[in-house]
């Protein structure tokens, strides 16, 4: 009887670790470009794993601008994740968080979102012009294709 109580006593023991180290786990979060124009689609993917490398089995959801966006659940083999969502209508630094729920834990990891007016080359000039240029490809009349530079000039008033 005596055995059997401690044996009893030391599955349980266990179990309780295994469940422990079974809690602990990361999700990774890529963005296929962190800086980007308003309402521009978004990549975001990465991996869902324990901390004994096993992959992480479970629904994903992304929060952005208290916008939250469902998303394809996890691959059970691999743990990868991926979702496409659109930037938001504003300018700013936005918190992208990504959240993974198995049937018992839920797993979270954030990064940065950067909406600019802007998007391409930076402008070169002095401090009262500047020169924006941008490569284009341009199709003559007889058909031939040819790059050519379209450059936008500002002055200061």
């Amino acid at each position: 009887m005596r055995v059997s109580v401690l044996i009893l006593i030391l599955i349980v023991f266990i179990l309780l670790i295994s469940f422990s180290f079974a809690s602990e786990g990361t999700v990774t979060i890529s963005l296929n470009d962190s800086s980007v124009w308003w309402n521009y689609t978004v990549n975001a993917s990465g991996f869902a794993t324990y901390s004994n490398g096993n992959p992480i089995s479970g629904t994903v959801s992304i929060s952005l601008d208290s916008t939250i966006y469902s998303c394809p659940s996890t691959n059970a083999a691999t743990g990868f994740w991926n979702c496409t969502f659109n930037a938001p209508t504003e300018l700013g630094a936005f918190t992208v968080l990504v959240n993974v729920t198995n049937t018992t834990y839920s797993f979270t990891n954030s990064t940065t979102l950067n909406v600019l007016a802007g998007y391409g080359q930076i402008a070169i000039g002095t401090v009262d012009r500047i020169v924006f240029e941008l490569p284009m490809l341009m199709q003559d009349l007889n058909g031939e294709i040819t790059k050519v530079w379209a450059r936008v000039k500002v002055w200061r008033g």
